[in-house]
């Protein structure tokens, strides 16, 4: 049987659950929820196979992750997303999106109501296990 994929998961405590319940069925999950526990689990542990990073992570530190692992991991796919109900403007979660492709995510889920229902999980888990290398 294959191997389930490695995804690290950079988000707040409150999106790990729903994060978790999305995609702990389909991938080995490992939360991370400190932009220094984040770098000792991708330094520690090479065998990732993606990095999810909500862009409220660890007081909005998701750019500072995004260009770590841009230096040195480039080949390690990473993809931005928000998740949960923190009300933002439309054009910001668009400007979110921009900003996280154009430092190399390669992709932004915005993904408010993961939380939801099933229907949403599936979606949420559809584009992200895409990415998977």
């Amino acid at each position: 049987m294959a191997r389930k994929p490695r995804i690290l998961t950079a988000v707040r405590p409150q999106g790990g659950v729903a994060v978790r319940r999305a995609l702990g069925e389909y991938a080995e999950v490992t939360p991370v929820y400190t932009y220094d526990h984040a770098v000792a689990a991708l330094r520690g542990k090479s065998d990732f196979d993606l990095v999810l990073c909500g862009v409220f992570f660890d007081e909005t530190r998701a750019f500072d992750l995004l260009r770590f692992v841009r230096q040195d991991f480039p080949a390690l796919p990473f993809v931005a997303c928000r998740i949960g109900d923190r009300a933002v403007p439309p054009v910001m979660a668009e400007a979110m999106g921009i900003a996280a492709k154009s430092m190399g995510a390669v992709t932004f889920i915005d993904m408010p109501l993961l939380h939801a229902d099933s229907a949403t999980d599936t979606d949420f888990r559809s584009q992200v296990l895409r990415h998977i290398r």
